[in-house]
């Protein structure tokens, strides 16, 4: 289903912290969507990608910033007690060198930035998480269509699916959560995100709407 929330006094009073909520746009942040897919295609594409295939599907990736400064590192995952990977590659240029100044400006410590492009059309890949405790990442689309959604498996089994629209928005998405990446065109098509690790969960006040709480009942008006 598509994400559909009603603003209440009440979810406001439940939701005071991000282990609250699983996914919400960054406040106040905004990107020109344009530029950096002009970025993307220009500057970012035509260099050497990595193949990587995730849990049954398949994607290309550019590295944005690594921990050797090369396009593949961080592409594939890195053992969590290894270093950060914060060196920028020849991809971080131009505008995607300010779209990363400006969230690190926001308050944000990124590591393993990445540009990852969905290559599987059509595929499912199986719900999965991929930390313990409570964990972010961040996520500006580049190219995408109507049939591309994040989803989450709650406790009770239902789905919760929204679309990230390329819309210069940063979603901010919770990888603790049993989720999956979809894109559910049976015709060519291209999903391509910019997205990264969080050295530091957001604060609270990072969180604006659209999001999702955590718990089913914090929905109820």
């Amino acid at each position: 289903m598509h994400i559909a929330i009603k603003r209440t006094k009440k979810r406001r009073k439940t939701m005071e912290q991000s282990s609250d909520v699983m996914f919400a746009r960054l406040a106040d942040f905004r990107i020109d969507a344009e530029l950096l897919r002009q970025h993307f295609l220009a500057h970012v594409k035509p260099l050497p990608s990595t193949p990587y295939r995730d849990n049954r599907v398949d994607y290309i990736g550019w590295a944005v910033t690594s921990r050797d400064g090369t396009l593949e590192d961080g592409i594939r995952r890195i053992p969590a007690k290894n270093a950060r990977g914060v060196t920028p590659t020849d991809a971080c240029s131009g505008y995607l060198a300010r779209v990363m100044n400006a969230l690190r400006s926001h308050g944000l410590t990124p590591f393993r930035a990445r540009i990852m492009q969905l290559e599987s059309e059509g595929e499912e890949m199986p719900l999965h998480n991929d930390a313990a405790k409570e964990t972010w990442r961040l996520h500006i689309p580049i190219i995408t269509n109507p049939n591309c959604f994040f989803e989450w498996q709650r406790a009770d089994g239902s789905i919760e699916s929204v679309h990230l629209p390329a819309d210069g928005s940063a979603w901010l998405v919770r990888v603790d959560v049993n989720h999956r990446a979809v894109n559910r065109s049976q015709q060519p098509s291209n999903r391509v995100h910019l997205l990264m690790g969080l050295d530091a969960n957001p604060s609270f006040e990072m969180l604006t709407e659209p999001w999702l709480p955590v718990l089913q009942q914090q929905l109820v008006a």
